[in-house]
């Protein structure tokens, strides 16, 4: 009679090494996550820890959570306010942007924040600040030659924009210093608007291509990425629109909607569900939304959704009467959210789910502008290091 062979016992699950990491990939993205499982004993400290384990975690989840916002001021450095609750709500002190110095001489203008990283651009300096917020790691990268007497004048208005490159995590971000990116940079001189993208890779600048437009880029208003392509919104309502893959430059016509005046903060650009771009409009608490398609003769052009969004029907019954005044002061292009301030606090607006959050409490209309930022917050995973969380 023979005998049964005995197969080897399986480790269990959070005994398997590989098993276990596996587990622990799928631990949410929210920043208290991690150092509380790392609290759990040493094995899965080690195991949260590892460099390794941090960038896998980042390419399975892929879209990094909405930290919160860095508020524009004239004349001051960039200040974080955090939108998420307890435990998850990171002090501002956190994000350091503390190289960029407020004297007049020294000022940096905030561009924004794409892909984890923030840019900064000094005129006067003609250098352009790609700076991570969590580490306070930083490149300085001066402005490329662009030709005629562009060079010769410093009182020009210049734009940045980043893009990370690293097209094998499938554009994956929180440690985009470790990977490729672009950078766009964009001058208005004159009636002509002159455009150039550097390379992090071979640290070059690549050539100036230009537009001619009667009117300059909205300093309201950071870049929306759509696909390769970075759109600006122009006074009155055009669009500027620059390829990264192909270098080029154009001028889109605005939608044809009567409300869209040369007033600031009415205007938003989108990126739509379908990775289009669009367009809302602001009249008085009314939200229009314009998408740009291509029509039967193959023909781009912009179409009027027939959403609208009655804003005092989406705030809470007890506020409707304060919203007596509204403006756009920021978007949000990952979850198509759009920053409104009023006369008793700025608001987040999801365009597709019509939620309403209020993230700051103000007793009158803010004119400050507000740029999301988005990273995978798995610096120090340790639990004495959130303890204030």
């Amino acid at each position: 009679m023979s005998r049964r062979r005995s197969l080897p016992a399986k480790a269990p699950p959070l005994e398997d090494e590989d098993l276990l990491g596996e587990i622990l990939l799928r631990l949410p993205t929210q920043p208290s996550a991690l150092p509380r499982a790392s609290s759990v004993c040493k094995r899965w400290r080690r195991i949260l820890s590892d460099p390794e384990f941090l960038r896998r975690f980042r390419g399975h989840h892929q879209k990094p959570p909405l930290l919160g916002f860095f508020e524009r001021c004239v004349d001051c450095r960039p200040f974080f306010l955090p939108i998420l609750d307890p435990p998850d709500r990171i002090p501002a002190a956190r994000f350091s942007l503390s190289s960029i110095r407020i004297p007049y001489h020294e000022r940096w203008d905030f561009q924004g924040c794409r892909h984890g990283l923030a840019v900064l651009i000094n005129q006067f300096q003609r250098k352009v600040a790609v700076v991570d917020p969590i580490t306070g790691q930083e490149h300085r990268i001066a402005f490329p030659l662009m030709g005629l007497d562009i060079d010769k004048n410093r009182y020009h208005c210049w734009y940045a924009a980043i893009l990370c490159t690293d097209a094998e995590d499938g554009h994956v971000h929180g440690d985009c210093f470790s990977s490729t990116f672009k950078l766009a940079l964009i001058c208005n001189w004159d009636t002509h608007i002159f455009a150039c993208l550097y390379e992090s890779t071979s640290r070059v600048w690549g050539d100036t291509v230009y537009a001619q437009s009667i009117y300059s880029v909205d300093f309201s208003r950071p870049s929306v990425l759509v696909g390769n392509v970075l759109y600006w919104l122009l006074g009155r309502g055009g669009v500027l629109a620059f390829d990264s893959e192909a270098q080029s430059i154009g001028v889109i016509k605005k939608p044809a909607d009567p409300h869209i005046t040369s007033e600031y903060y009415i205007i938003q650009l989108l990126r739509t569900k379908d990775n289009g771009l669009g367009c809302a409009v602001l009249a008085k608490h009314i939200i229009k939304l314009w998408e740009r398609k291509l029509n039967r003769g193959g023909v781009h052009g912009w179409v009027l959704q027939q959403k609208t969004i009655q804003l005092e029907e989406h705030f809470p019954h007890t506020m409707q009467s304060d919203i007596t005044s509204v403006l756009m002061v920021g978007y949000d292009e990952d979850t198509n959210v759009i920053v409104l301030s009023t006369m008793i606090g700025v608001f987040m607006l999801h365009v597709d789910t019509l939620q309403v959050k209020n993230i700051m409490k103000m007793d009158s209309i803010c004119y400050i502008l507000f740029y999301p930022y988005r990273n995978f917050y798995t610096t120090g995973v340790f639990p004495e290091e959130m303890l204030e969380l």
